[in-house]
């Protein structure tokens, strides 16, 4: 390499070394941080805790891309959109689902072209409860997301959605019960999903049992258990008698499958 190119090469080095330190991951009180933390509290407290459908009109890009690592991909705004009012905003939910933004977990780090602002990738985590129409409280999942927001015409929108890392969030001991009698819960369930579900009595818990996948039910109440290993909760069902005939799987408030006991 010649001594002219050394220098050039040498120059380009420092170039892109300082650029990554000035746009780094802006502070939070910074305009930027401060205005996507706006965006984002419009979003979800105002727009998917209370559905207010015109918050997702306002800050989700027509081409949005969502990927979620359980509920698959949304490839536009409008499937998305639909989305949410067949599911978390369907009239017909019995319970609510709340999102709570983890405390001090969000981070923005700008994108720039030649020195001008287009975007900015947002990353955080954030927990999902699920508020029953009586007023009782079920903790949901945590989980991360990163949003990649696109300046369009000053107008801040989200282009890109990753969802992931869902995971039941630590119950600890104020949200479960004792429950002496634990047989009742116990049997084969023939799932909507053509498969049997056992749920049997192991060392004075509950083990659900579904193919190769085993693990132990707790209980909130004497109808809803929740398991550490998904954010999934199981709404036992009795018949007339007192006895148990199915159980239901619901997923942010949303049945997902139903097992009819044997």
């Amino acid at each position: 390499m010649k001594p002219t190119q050394s220098i050039v090469f040498l120059l380009s080095i420092l170039t892109l070394g300082f650029s990554t330190i000035t746009y780094g991951q802006v502070a939070k009180d910074s305009e930027l941080f401060k205005a996507l933390k706006t965006n984002d509290s419009l979003l979800f407290n105002v727009g998917f805790n209370t559905c207010d459908i015109s918050q997702f009109e306002t800050f989700i890009a027509d081409d949005l891309e969502f990927y979620h690592d359980n509920s698959g991909v949304s490839n536009s705004k409008e499937a998305f959109m639909q989305s949410m009012k067949n599911g978390i905003c369907s009239p017909n939910n019995t319970v609510t689902v709340r999102r709570t933004l983890v405390p001090e977990s969000l981070t923005v780090f700008p994108l720039y072209d030649n020195g001008t602002l287009y975007g900015a990738i947002q990353t955080g985590e954030h927990t999902f409860d699920e508020l029953a129409k009586d007023g009782n409280k079920s903790q949901g999942s945590l989980a991360k997301f990163t949003h990649l927001w696109i300046k369009e015409n000053e107008n801040w929108k989200i282009k890109r959605v990753l969802s992931y890392d869902h995971k039941a969030q630590l119950n600890t001991e104020e949200t479960t019960v004792i429950i002496k009698d634990l047989n009742r819960y116990t049997g084969v369930y023939n799932s909507n999903k053509k498969q049997n579900v056992t749920i049997r009595l192991k060392a004075d818990k509950l083990e659900i049992d579904i193919g190769k996948k085993q693990a132990i039910l707790h209980a909130k109440s004497k109808t809803e258990f929740f398991i550490e290993e998904a954010p999934v909760t199981f709404e036992f069902v009795s018949n007339a008698e007192g006895s148990i005939e199915k159980f239901l799987v619901k997923e942010n408030g949303k049945v997902v499958d139903e097992a009819i006991k044997q």
